[in-house]
């Protein structure tokens, strides 16, 4: 069983926090800039582009969460949540990826945090994942998180029992929430409030 620790709240200059649905075009773009091996890597085979767009218009239905590490308004890296359609099973999946250039700064150990607390505040006990058996960067993290692994010829699959809710692990993904959501309005204010004020300037 994994124990309750705290996530924190970035890794190296980024800041990691849930994505919006309102923020589904960041998640796209993300997706969009993965070169063909991290592709293969996330999805287990080669995928093209009208793929990547049609995945992440799916994403942020009812089955899925998704937490992003962000640098400078642009996702580098996600962990997805996924199964929350029927949590009878009470058993979710796992679904990671990050950029070339923003890998070994922690970013995947911080997005498993977050991913597993959320997976324990909605009653998940088995989170599961899947990765290719070339990925060692995907089985080390794994590792980490006291997943126990099994390989095959096309893939290795890992399970992690994560525990029940607790007030803390509650807590956590609360102010998680409130500071994401936070970050997210002031990104939208800071986008548009200088055309409301160039076309209220016009009408003057």
């Amino acid at each position: 069983m994994i124990r309750s620790r705290r996530p924190g709240s970035t890794a190296g200059k980024g800041v990691i926090r849930r994505l919006w649905p309102t923020e589904r075009d960041l998640f796209r773009e993300h997706l969009l800039r993965l070169d063909a091996v991290t592709r293969r890597q996330r999805f287990g085979t080669a995928v093209n582009d009208a793929f990547l767009e049609n995945y992440a218009t799916a994403t942020f239905g009812v089955g899925g969460l998704v937490y992003a590490y962000l640098v400078d308004g642009r996702v580098r890296g996600a962990a997805e949540l996924r199964g929350l359609d029927d949590l009878v099973a009470q058993t979710g999946e796992a679904a990671f990826s990050v950029e070339t250039r923003w890998r070994r700064r922690g970013v995947g150990t911080e997005l498993f945090r977050r991913l597993i607390t959320a997976a324990r505040n909605r009653g998940i006990r088995t989170l599961y994942l899947t990765c290719l058996p070339e990925n060692a960067a995907m089985r080390r993290l794994a590792t980490k998180f006291e997943a126990d692994l099994v390989g095959g010829y096309a893939d290795v699959e890992g399970a992690i029992a994560t525990g029940g809710p607790t007030p803390f692990t509650i807590l956590d993904e609360a102010l998680d929430n409130a500071r994401g959501f936070a970050a997210m309005a002031l990104t939208i204010q800071e986008r548009f409030w200088p055309a409301a004020v160039f076309a209220r300037a016009l009408r003057a």
